[in-house]
């Protein structure tokens, strides 16, 4: 049940990096060569088990978000040396400004017996380490001391208890007719966000006892930390039967079920193919933009069917603004003043308006395109507000090259013009004049968010998103 090794994503080797003074540990926790080193001699294999950690590569830093911790994600590349297999491990460090609070935090876990509940084939090392040297309290994936759900989807809760297997013949009808069987089960991590929650890419493969016919299934697994997955199964399901009903212009991800107990979302995998990746392959990435912008206006002008949806007034907005903002400036000290003007003017131009539904979270990777279809996927951001964040938080994604690397600066910012104007043909003319200043405030949270996902030369880009945050306003 294992997640075998993925491509791995370039590391941030040669990254200078914020100095702290309560946290002057950051120095070597972001220095992947040193922390491959403390790994190696600080993480203790589970039972049995023998692995040697070939790399070590940042993943995701939530940092200065809390005066009291820094919690820091990294993907340790092993190799294990019986068989010559190979697999990622996903470990959280956990930082505190307070001396003696990791330590006894450390002693706390390991008095619970943090192995419980987890199946063995997700144990390499012990759940929970110490780093004494940087005073870091770790923890290795499925362990999480705050979703404590997850290791219960992974072991009896879901897999071998029978939750998912009720869902077997659900999902097993979505095949040609047969009398189709379950062969294997298999469990991969797509995302984890430590305490917050995690997406689980559960496969079956079936054969149709009658001809031999084979096939594969998948789904998605979502666990969350609170109770919030099952208002998005709610949510999609209501729009889901209007999808069916012809009367919207745009599709959601198919849910499958909700398990209140487990805190957990089941989703049928989205068909067709992520607007990321076709950006990435320049598969008419023209056409698929525009698409895309049609599709959204369709969302931000629609009513959801009367579904509840809470509402996320400018405040709220503003401050995640805010969030973002202070990261950069802790990040790129001598980019500060920039920022705060950037800040500063877009809380100054905005003003409350009519609500209306806002994907939340929008950029390529949450659109999937099949055909002239738009499938929307991660809806638990949801909310009511001002329409035009939507559209922003996708230009802002695009302009900025967020997961789009490959694809040359201008050619990405033409991509984003593109995808406005477009967007901007089918939504209210009134929504136009706000546009700039939400870009600009997105492309500071962008520039955040860069720096957080410890993408490879995170510097320069953070720079390049606030150069164009600047330019938004000029």
């Amino acid at each position: 049940m294992r997640a075998t090794r993925q491509a791995p994503r370039a590391a941030v080797h040669g990254a200078s990096f914020p100095a702290d003074p309560d946290f002057p540990q950051l120095a070597v926790a972001s220095d992947p060569q040193r922390m491959l080193e403390l790994f190696r001699r600080h993480l203790e294999p589970a039972a049995g088990k023998r692995y040697r950690i070939e790399d070590c590569v940042p993943l995701r830093f939530r940092c200065r978000q809390s005066t009291a911790r820094c919690v820091l994600q990294y993907t340790l590349h092993l190799l294990e040396p019986g068989t010559g297999r190979r697999c990622d491990q996903g470990v959280t460090g956990l930082l505190y400004a307070q001396k003696g609070v990791a330590e006894r935090l450390w002693r706390e876990l390991q008095a619970a017996d943090p192995s419980q509940g987890i199946p063995d084939d997700w144990l390499t090392f012990q759940p929970v380490g110490f780093i004494p040297d940087l005073e870091m309290v770790v923890q290795v994936f499925p362990y999480d001391r705050k979703l404590r759900n997850l290791r219960l989807v992974l072991g009896g809760g879901l897999v071998l208890g029978g939750a998912l297997r009720d869902l077997e013949p659900q999902l097993l009808a979505r095949l040609a007719p047969g009398e189709w069987r379950v062969t294997e089960r298999t469990m991969a991590p797509t995302r984890y966000r430590t305490e917050l929650g995690a997406a689980l890419n559960y496969t079956l493969q079936a054969c149709d006892a009658a001809t031999g016919r084979a096939a594969t299934l998948r789904c998605f697994v979502k666990v969350y930390r609170n109770d919030h997955g099952e208002h998005t199964f709610e949510l999609l399901q209501s729009l889901g039967q209007r999808v069916e009903r012809g009367e919207i212009r745009y599709s959601v991800v198919r849910p499958v079920a909700y398990r209140a107990d487990l805190r957990t979302l089941v989703l049928e995998e989205a068909p067709g193919t992520a607007l990321q990746r076709l950006l990435r392959g320049g598969h008419d990435a023209a056409n698929a933009l525009r698409i895309t912008a049609r599709a959204v206006a369709a969302f931000n002008q629609d009513d959801l069917g009367g579904a509840n949806v809470a509402e996320s007034p400018l405040a709220v907005q503003l401050e995640e603004l805010r969030r973002g903002a202070s990261i950069v400036e802790w990040a790129r000290p001598e980019l500060a003043a920039q920022v705060r003007a950037i800040t500063a003017a877009v809380a100054a131009g905005l003003e409350e308006v009519a609500p209306a539904p806002i994907h939340g979270d929008l950029k390529p990777d949450h659109v999937f395109l099949a055909g002239d279809r738009v499938i929307f996927i991660d809806l638990d951001s949801v909310v009511l507000g001002d329409p035009v964040r939507d559209p922003a938080h996708m230009f802002a994604y695009v302009a900025g090259r967020v997961g789009l690397d490959a694809m040359p600066a201008e050619e990405a910012r033409a991509a984003a013009r593109l995808f406005a104007a477009e967007y901007f043909e089918h939504a209210p003319g009134a929504w136009r004049p706000r546009f700039e200043l939400h870009c600009a405030g997105a492309l500071v949270e962008v520039a955040s968010a860069i720096f957080r996902r410890q993408e490879a030369q995170w510097p320069e880009k953070v720079a390049a998103a606030v150069a164009a945050a600047r330019d938004c306003l000029g």
